[in-house]
């Protein structure tokens, strides 16, 4: 938790920053509201684990919330954003055998935190002016569970693929650094106003969103270096797979992507504002 303290003051003051360097007085706070689904090892639609948009699994869609601060400076637009959504992958929505008999499911809870830069390509363009493309960098916390007689369990602890007792394995982190990129479109809905639609994709560096990457450990030594939980949690396949035998995907890590609507506020507009770049006309007097 340190850790991720410490990268949340860095990006705070780096956006701070941008105030000095960056010439403008349009600044504008944000409100996110989306829907989140991982790209991981688990359920999927039925085609082989690509942790990609090849395999998005609708069923397991889940509502995302955010909060957001925004610089704007001509065409470029630097953002700050604070996420918190749950990513959740289950072997029964899939149509995939190997991963019905797999029979894991996780439950992500997830917090993000990001600064990223956004630029209008085409704002002369009448029909492309609200076309925007970003992309930043950003921090995690994760924590995955699973449900097992009616109570959720952190599965980090558990070392279901035997990080508690295998000599060369140890807990993953419950921190990564992801790469944001993505795409959208703004409707100026008044002077002050813009709603965005918004499609960003996270390219992450951990393999563990979801608590699977490797393969199968010994189920006893499991449970005996976790507790008996562990060593049911970490093979719910009823004996269709062993101790060795595959059960994630390691060579591809866990992505996820955010899809849905931004509203941006400006604070303390001024005569000219460059988040919904046109000039408010002054009133002219009566004669």
């Amino acid at each position: 938790m340190v850790r991720f303290t410490l990268f949340s003051l860095t990006i705070l003051l780096s956006i701070s920053s941008y105030g000095q360097f960056v010439k403008g007085n349009s600044w504008s706070y944000s409100v996110y509201l989306g829907a989140s689904n991982m790209l991981g090892d688990l359920g999927g639609n039925g085609s082989p684990g690509q942790s990609d948009i090849r395999d998005v699994d609708l069923q397991a869609v889940r509502p995302a919330l955010g909060l957001g601060l925004q610089h704007h400076k001509r065409n470029v637009t630097f953002t700050s954003e604070i996420l918190f959504t749950q990513l959740v992958g289950d072997d029964a929505f899939t149509k995939s055998s190997s991963r019905n008999e797999r029979n894991l499911s996780v439950r992500t809870d997830l917090i993000e935190l990001n600064l990223k830069s956004e630029v209008l390509p085409f704002k002369h363009k009448k029909h492309l002016n609200g076309l925007y493309f970003n992309a930043g960098i950003g921090g995690i916390y994760f924590n995955p569970k699973a449900k097992y007689d009616g109570d959720w369990y952190a599965l980090r602890p558990l070392g279901t693929e035997g990080q508690n007792y295998l000599t060369n394995s140890s807990p993953y982190n419950k921190f990564s650094i992801v790469i944001p990129f993505g795409t959208g479109y703004k409707f100026h809905l008044n002077r002050f106003t813009t709603l965005k639609l918004d499609l960003s994709l996270r390219k992450t560096f951990t393999d563990y969103l979801d608590d699977v990457s490797t393969t199968y450990a010994n189920a006893s030594q499991v449970a005996e270096a976790g507790g008996s939980i562990a060593g049911i949690l970490s093979n719910r396949s009823n004996g269709a797979h062993v101790e060795g035998q595959q059960r994630g995907n390691a060579f591809s890590n866990d992505n996820y992507y955010f899809v849905g609507f931004k509203f941006e506020r400006t604070i303390g507009a001024k005569k000219y504002d460059d988040c919904t770049n046109f000039e408010i006309p002054s009133r002219k007097s009566k004669h």
